[in-house]
Order: structure tokens, then C-alpha cells, then sequence
């Protein structure tokens, strides 16, 4: 299998000699070109090497429509690429072989045929791929480390079933993942019951973004499950389920005195996103916990869930000074919710945070982006405080700059000179939103440098203001991008906009 199928002429042999060297960076096509070597082998070296930016797959499906760069490139590929490139190519073996290798002792002729297998879609090779996951565990080196699942097979079967890879339940909160292709349904229910629990948490798993409400006694019973992978998989397969016995199931969990953290937490985000008020209280708990994870998942949770107790209980978390290191969440969420409780909250926080000097500094910078979210005026006296410490001076003119107002100008102004490039970027972020005041077009006009960042282009092409002829005639000409070019030859000036000395 290993070996290239088809004939290749001399020309793809010395151009497959060549490529190591070009990959590696020792030659050039230019340099090869100086030494005369055949026209034939040059263009295949520049045909493989001219799609290095291209996404691999792309690039290895074009490789594949020659069979000449095919060959040259086919010994420097590992058994993954390998696979797509023969697959693409139409040169891969059959599928009985390709099953005979799904097992196989050598790891390379194993990816390859799972490779292969998944590139051509064959779906009766999912229940060989879950035999394979049932077997005897690899060496430790090939454990998919993320998912648990050995050897990356069950990557492998997520991507024939479904066309993506495997991705954990709270990494995207609103995407209820990729549902299988209904041939594969049947299967994955009959390995819902596997013997092995890491079959059974996979099918679970693959299951859960097409669950059915008519297998919702299989989805319940695995819920129960000894293993804790098993039974985790089955609460997100149900929490998918728009059924209200599945929402009932859920709720069981929060009050089962034997059920684990992160039972309760599967349970509890799922009836969150569901609407399910009943997750309410789970969800508080989780909000103000050690685990990063944990706080962003209840504070998504609890922001769809539309609790009117919501607004007050991440208040309360916020403003604990006790346990400040942990409130990053409660603090996003109250700029995400924008309750009357959020100013008061955010703003009291930063004010003691500034007043301590406290290390909190995740906490302090969560409080000044979320004021500026606000957009309340009533946060620039604190912002402007924040704006005085050099960690938290970006991100306070960041937001004071959201917030605008006379009151905000003269800060701005003064930081649109600041040594650190970030101040000055945010200053003059802010700084664009003054249309019509001369000073902000003056200090804009003054920073604005290459590469030329396109709000401070539009802003003096706005203003009007004939003191941005200049720059702007620069930008005109020098812009690495086309339409910052164009934007810039739109500017026309405007004599009663003229500043003023």
C-alpha cells in the first residue's frame, strides 16, 4: 500500500530527488533553473511548491490531477496526507483492504486506511472503526489526549459520520454540533449499549446533535451509566433534546445526592440554555467556581436563561471581595445581561480594586471593557482612574473612547503621544469618533502612520478637515491595501472645518 501506484517518468524520479532539498530550503527552483537542469522537472517543482499557503487538502487534491507531481511529492507525505492525496488521485486500494488495515499492527498502514476510509465517505467502515476502539488500548504515545480516545479513532469515525471532528460540549456553547448522516443512526444506537464505556460515550456523543425523542429511554438509561464519560455524553445528548421529559431528566440530576460536579453541571447549562428556570441556583454556584471552564459555561448559560434574578445574584458574586480571583465571569456577564444592577456593580468593583491595588488584574480589566460595553457616561470618572495604571491604560482608553464625550477628549489627546503603541492605538480608536472636533482630526492626522488602519483613514476622509490633506495624499499613495488607497482618494476638503489654532 505503501508504495507509489503507477508508473512516473524520469523527470517526476529527479524532481521527487529535488523536493527534499526545496522543502528543506537548501534550493530554489530559480537556483535549480541556473544549473540547467530539464524544463519538465523545473515545472513540477514549481507546480508542488507554488500552493504552500493553500489549505492542505486543496493543495494535495490539485497535486493529485498530475500523476507526475503526485509521485514526486507522494515519499516526503506522511500516512495522513498519503491517504488523501491517493484517495484524491483515485489510486487508494480497495475498501475490503483498506477494512483489513482499520486493526492493523503498524500505526502508519492504521492511519492510512482510517484516512482513507473517512476521505472517501464509506460508511460501512463504522462499525469496524468502533471494533477497533473496543480493542486492547494502545501504547500511551497514541492516545488522542484530549478526548480519550485511543489513537485518534474516534476523530476518525466523528469525521465519516459527520464530516467534522470532535469537539468537547462547552467549547461552542450555542452550536449544537454537526448531526451524523442518517445511514450512520442505526449503528450509533446499537453501540449506545457497547460493552466498552469508551464506545458507548462515542456513539452517545455522535448521537447528540440528531437525538430523537423516540430513543429517549436509551438516552436516559445511559444517563444512569457507571461511567462517568457514558453518563456525561448521555446528559448533553439529552439536553439537545427539545422534549420536556428529557428537560425532567435533567432536573432529576440537580437534586440526586449521589451525582457528581460535573454531572450537575452538564445538567444545569443544558436546562440554562433551554430556558429551564429550574438551573437557576446550580447555575449561581458554578458562576463563582474555581474552574475557569465552569464560570464561562453558567455565565452563558444563566445570560439565556432570562432569570430577572440574575442581574442581582452576579452583582452580589462581583463585588465579593473574598472572592474577586474568581469573578472574571460574573463581571462579563453583567455587561453582557446590561441590568441596572451592572454599572453600579462594575463600577463599585473597579473603584476598591484601584483604591487596594489589589492583583486581581483579570478582574480589573474585565470591569473597565465591560464599562465601555456600557457606554454610560457615568463610568468615566473610574475609567479615567484605570486609565493611570499602566496595565489597565489600554483598555481604559479603549473604553472611555466607546463612551465619547467632551469630557473624555482631553484624556485622549493626551494619550494619542503616549511611547506605547497600544496607548496611542486606542487613544486614536477613540479618537475617530470625534468627527467634527479639529483637535481629535489634528492628533489624528499627526499619528496616523503605516500600515495605515482604516477607521483613522475614514475618520480624516470625514472630517473634511483640509489638515489632513497630507496624510491622507500619503496614504493615497503609499496604503499597502487597495481600498485604504481608494478610501483615501475620496477625501474632499472642507474650508469651514478648517482647525483652529
Amino acid at each position: 500500500m505503501e508504495q507509489v501506484q503507477g508508473g512516473a517518468g524520469h523527470a517526476a524520479r529527479r524532481a521527487a530527488e529535488l523536493y527534499g532539498a526545496v522543502r528543506a530550503g537548501e534550493a530554489d527552483v530559480a537556483r535549480l533553473r541556473g544549473r540547467g537542469e530539464p524544463r519538465r522537472v523545473l515545472g513540477l517543482l514549481e507546480f508542488a511548491t507554488q500552493g504552500r499557503r493553500e489549505e492542505r487538502g486543496a493543495y494535495l487534491r490539485r497535486l493529485a490531477a498530475s500523476a507526475d507531481a503526485a509521485a514526486m511529492v507522494r515519499p516526503w507525505l506522511g500516512p495522513t496526507e498519503r491517504a488523501v492525496l491517493d484517495v484524491a488521485a483515485d489510486r487508494a486500494p480497495g475498501v475490503p483492504a483498506l477494512l483489513g488495515d482499520v486493526g492493523h499492527d503498524d500505526r502508519a498502514r492504521r492511519v492510512y486506511a482510517r484516512e482513507a476510509l473517512v476521505a472517501r465517505r464509506h460508511l460501512e467502515a463504522v462499525g469496524p472503526l468502533f471494533e477497533s476502539l473496543a480493542g486492547p488500548e494502545p501504547d500511551q504515545d497514541h492516545w488522542d489526549r484530549e478526548f480519550g480516545w485511543h489513537d485518534g479513532v474516534g476523530t476518525h469515525i466523528s469525521r465519516l459520520v459527520t464530516g467534522s471532528g470532535l469537539q468537547p460540549w462547552w467549547r461552542f456553547p450555542g452550536h449544537r454540533g454537526t448531526p451524523p448522516v442518517p445511514e450512520s443512526v442505526p449503528v450509533l444506537l446499537g453501540h449506545c449499549g457497547h460493552q466498552v464505556p469508551r464506545v458507548r460515550a462515542l456513539a452517545l456523543t455522535l448521537l447528540g446533535p440528531a437525538a430523537d425523542p423516540e430513543h429517549l429511554s436509551v438516552f436516559t438509561a445511559a444517563a444512569g451509566d457507571l461511567d462517568a464519560d457514558t453518563r456525561q455524553a448521555a446528559l448533553v445528548t439529552l439536553g439537545r433534546l427539545d422534549h420536556p421529559a428529557a428537560r425532567d431528566a435533567l432536573a432529576d440530576v440537580l437534586i440526586e445526592p449521589s451525582r457528581s460536579l460535573g454531572d450537575r453541571e452538564i445538567a444545569a447549562v443544558m436546562l440554562g440554555r433551554a430556558g429551564d428556570r429550574r438551573a437557576f441556583e446550580t447555575l449561581v454556584l458554578l458562576l463563582n467556581h474555581r474552574d475557569a471552564h465552569r464560570n464561562a459555561s453558567a455565565a452563558e448559560a444563566l445570560a439565556r436563561l432570562g432569570d430577572p434574578r440574575t442581574a442581582r445574584a452576579a452583582a452580589t458574586l462581583a463585588t465579593n471581595r473574598l472572592r474577586i480571583a474568581y469573578a472574571l465571569a460574573a463581571v462579563r456577564l453583567l455587561g453582557r445581561i446590561r441590568a441596572p444592577e451592572s454599572l453600579p456593580a462594575l463600577t463599585s468593583t473597579l473603584t476598591w480594586l484601584l483604591d487596594e491595588d489589589r492583583t486581581a488584574y483579570q478582574a480589573a480589566a474585565g470591569c473597565v471593557e465591560e464599562l465601555g460595553r456600557l457606554g454610560d457616561a457615568r463610568a468615566v470618572p473610574v475609567l479615567t482612574r484605570a486609565a493611570g495604571d499602566p496595565r489597565l491604560r489600554a483598555a481604559a482608553l479603549d473604553s472611555l473612547g466607546r463612551i465619547g464625550g467632551p469630557e473624555v477628549l482631553g484624556t485622549l489627546l493626551e494619550a494619542a503621544s503616549d511611547e506605547d503603541p497600544d496607548v496611542r492605538g486606542a487613544a486614536a480608536r477613540g479618537l475617530a469618533r470625534y468627527e467634527d472636533e479639529p483637535r481629535a482630526t489634528a492628533a489624528l492626522a499627526e499619528s496616523c502612520a503605516p500600515p495605515y488602519p482604516r477607521r483613522i483613514v475614514r475618520a480624516l476622509v470625514r472630517s473634511g478637515d483640509p489638515v489632513a490633506a497630507p496624510v491622507l495624499a500619503a496614504v493615497r499613495d503609499g496604503a499597502p491595501s487597495a481600498a485604504t488607497r481608494r478610501l483615501a482618494g475620496r477625501f474632499r476638503p472642507d474650508p469651514p472645518h478648517t482647525a483652529t489654532p
